[in-house]
């Protein structure tokens, strides 16, 4: 994971590995912007599941809780733009998917 931050915001690439995933979690006070690089995500937002392409963008509000996967066989890659950056640190803690 390779992360940049500044007082007011922090954008950081995020890869996946194949069959690997992000538990359900909320992102506290931070909106996040997650940008679909390459690879399979899915991106379950409360009851909707969502298959997400390359080059799709999503928003994800302060506390609203997601979970995410990769089903494919290749590497998933996204990048993460969180304001404030605060969650950025957190997923920086996480355990590798």
């Amino acid at each position: 994971m390779a992360a940049e931050t500044s007082d007011n915001i922090a954008m950081v690439q995020v890869w996946i590995p194949p069959g690997g995933g992000l538990p359900e979690h909320d992102h506290g006070q931070s909106e996040i912007v997650l940008i679909h690089l390459s690879g399979s995500i899915e991106l379950r937002q409360g009851d909707q599941l969502h298959r997400l392409a390359p080059g799709a963008v999503a928003h994800l509000a302060a506390g609203e809780r997601v979970s995410l996967t990769n089903p494919g066989s290749e590497p998933a890659v996204m990048m993460i733009v969180a304001s404030p950056p605060e969650f950025v640190g957190r997923l920086a803690s996480w355990p590798a998917a």
